[in-house]
């Protein structure tokens, strides 16, 4: 059962992952909850999401 909630995680994790990297969705969310958005991350924290997009891939 725990094997099962894993896999729907993963599935998750994907789907957003996809929601934001679309433009589109990226827009829908500025727009919708009016936040200001930084269009370049830090170097820190792209890092990080290298580093976990890797450690997802393995």
């Amino acid at each position: 059962m725990v094997e099962v909630d894993r896999r729907k995680q993963k599935v998750i994790a994907e789907i957003v992952r996809r929601w934001i990297t679309s433009e589109v969705i990226r827009n829908y969310l500025l727009n919708l909850l009016n936040l200001p958005v930084e269009r370049e991350l830090p170097a820190e924290q792209r890092y990080l999401l290298e580093e976990f997009d890797r450690a997802d891939k393995e």
